[in-house]
């Protein structure tokens, strides 16, 4: 009876904490939606441009490069662009989301050119469509460079030489040069401005509606402002706030898009404070530092190990510290943590468990698989099969993030006398805590890893689940990424 007692209170527990990862995801995006549209709003009011490109490294082009033969380096407040042979050449800019040439028409650069150029800007409405390419007449001279070009006054010329209309949406943005051999160009800043001062209504404009179709419609009404406030319905989950945020972006991209309309009561834009990451990396490395050389009594060791290995792995994910691009505080905090959880499971040898086990141990952790499958087969969208190199690098991966959550978490919550279905409760919910703010995928890991902590507890054998996971995992990115789920990205790698 008490088993079953306890089984039914684990299962409660586990019903009322998958709506809960769903609210924490939700909670997450609402609130970096609304920190963008703090930044919006704030340029705005400044009379700023809402989309600019500070080029200061080449990561801030596309592919880090030029397209074509030039090359490209930093230099003060800059980066320097040097023809090769004089043959035209392309830097890609970023584009979050997407542009809106229609009401912001006019592309501006600073910077110095060593020699006349010329200057071209080519485009795509939606990535992977036919794009459109327009030459300024006269050339750019040397010297200073502050260059306008006007989107709506070039001509636009298809990739088959037939006209173009002037942009109304652009996905891919890239500039075309033209400069002399061995000649270069610094460019500093390029921006996309509009043609007048901007004003926002005090209130938001338009309330979506959770229905796509809804929602284009209400986006096409024409009496919309150029950057309306866009409330987002209320308790929407973090999947459909991004699902109805690109659609806005297709339609009205230059709209300020707040989750339930919070609109804020004073613009604000928070400053660059590089710093404070560094602080909080150099504190955590050396709490680690004094926990490796001094290690704490055994009664409380394995409490504050478990502590040092988790927190910075949950501050990178949980606090949206993880971009599209690693930082230097990010990397060392992650591989701090690494080290410091490779030299306490040194000290706690001989370990009590094994990498490959017997080949019962390997059935149990592939009984997912089947589920993952019915569940590609009832809601997957489109089957792509992951790349050869892909596999073994996700292979590595989940290797590397069993070993942490079953090795490492789940022995020491075991060893600190935890009843064990609460133990693997907790390193279930500390792997979901791992994906966040994902939450469909929050939801998803919960109880696959609900499973293979148990499977690991009968067996204690590692590469199993690690394969099983590896598996279970690349089916679900190959069948269930663009339906069920949004993609497998995790902290600020999700909203992008």
């Amino acid at each position: 009876m008490r088993k079953w007692l306890a089984g039914a209170g684990l299962a409660l527990l586990v019903a009322l904490l998958l709506p809960g990862l769903r609210e924490l995801a939700a909670g997450i995006t609402s609130s970096h939606l609304h920190r963008v549209a703090d930044r919006q709003l704030a340029r705005i009011v400044r009379g700023e441009p809402l989309w600019q490109w500070r080029l200061r490294q080449p990561h801030d082009l596309v592919a880090g490069r030029a397209f074509g033969a030039a090359d490209v380096q930093s230099v003060d407040g800059g980066l320097r662009i040097h023809s090769r042979d004089g043959t035209p050449f392309e830097l890609g800019l970023p584009v979050s989301g997407m542009l809106d040439p229609g009401h912001w028409p006019l592309l501006t650069l600073r910077g110095e050119a060593d020699a006349p150029f010329r200057l071209g800007v080519a485009w795509q409405p939606r990535l992977g469509q036919a794009g459109c390419l327009g030459w300024q007449d006269a050339p750019v001279a040397a010297g200073p460079l502050h260059a306008v070009v006007d989107l709506r006054q070039l001509r636009w010329q298809a990739a088959d030489g037939g006209d173009c209309a002037a942009p109304r949406r652009i996905e891919v943005l890239r500039l075309k040069l033209a400069l002399p051999a061995r000649a270069s160009l610094r460019l500093d800043d390029v921006a996309l401005r509009g043609t007048a001062h901007l004003s926002m209504p005090p209130q938001p404009t338009l309330r979506l509606s959770p229905d796509p179709a809804t929602t284009t419609r209400q986006l096409a009404d024409p009496a919309l402002p150029a950057a309306p406030w866009i409330a987002l319905p209320a308790d929407a989950s973090a999947e459909t706030q991004l699902a109805l945020r690109q659609l806005v972006w297709r339609q009205r991209p230059g709209a300020l898009i707040l989750p339930h309309g919070d609109v804020p009561m004073a613009a604000r834009e928070s400053g660059d404070h590089g710093w404070v990451p560094w602080i909080g990396t150099i504190g955590y490395l050396l709490v680690l530092a004094g926990l490796a050389l001094r290690p704490p009594r055994l009664s409380r060791r394995r409490w504050l190990e478990l502590g040092g290995c988790l927190a910075g792995p949950l501050w990178l994910v949980v606090g949206l510290q993880w971009g599209l691009r690693a930082t230097w505080p990010g990397l060392l905090t992650f591989g701090g943590a690494l080290l410091f959880a490779v030299q306490a499971e040194w000290r706690q040898r001989p370990a009590t468990w094994c990498w490959l086990g017997d080949w019962h141990a390997w059935l149990l952790p592939f009984a997912l698989l089947p589920l993952a499958l019915l569940l590609v087969a009832g809601r997957g969208w489109h089957f792509t099969a992951p790349a050869p190199g892909h596999l073994l690098t996700y292979l590595v991966w989940a290797a590397l993030q069993q070993w942490l959550m079953l090795a490492v978490v789940l022995r020491r919550l075991e060893s600190g006398r935890l009843h064990p279905a609460f133990a693997v409760l907790f390193t279930a919910i500390v792997f979901a805590l791992m994906h966040t703010p994902n939450g469909a995928l929050m939801q998803l890991c919960l109880l696959a890893e609900l499973w293979w902590a148990w499977c690991f507890l009968r067996s204690r054998a590692l590469l199993p689940v690690a394969v099983a996971h590896a598996a279970c995992a690349l089916l679900v990115e190959a069948g269930l990424v663009g339906g069920l789920l949004r993609s497998l990205e995790v902290s600020a790698r999700f909203f992008l």
